[in-house]
């Protein structure tokens, strides 16, 4: 498992737009996603978790990946959270 810790730069957080985004990039991947934040965690493939999550801009959450594809995963959606607009 490999586990990266990420600040949300999008001035809206992970919003329904950036969250369903990012849902359908997760999707590309074998691996698990999971996405915690404040306690609790989300699964990154499913935009109703991620929205339940409520994150906010400027808001450190880690994103964890864990199978075959993890590094690939982590690093493509790392890229991705971090180039998230509204």
């Amino acid at each position: 498992m490999i586990r990266e810790e990420i600040t949300v730069t999008n001035p809206s957080g992970l919003h329904t737009r950036p969250a369903r985004i990012l849902a359908e990039a997760a999707k590309r991947y074998e691996s698990s996603v999971i996405i915690a934040y404040n306690g609790r965690e989300g699964d990154a493939k499913s935009l109703l978790k991620l929205m339940k999550l409520g994150i906010g801009p400027g808001r450190t959450i880690s994103l964890c990946c864990e199978g075959q594809d993890e590094k690939e995963a982590v690093s493509a959606l790392k890229e991705l959270i971090l180039r998230l607009e509204e």
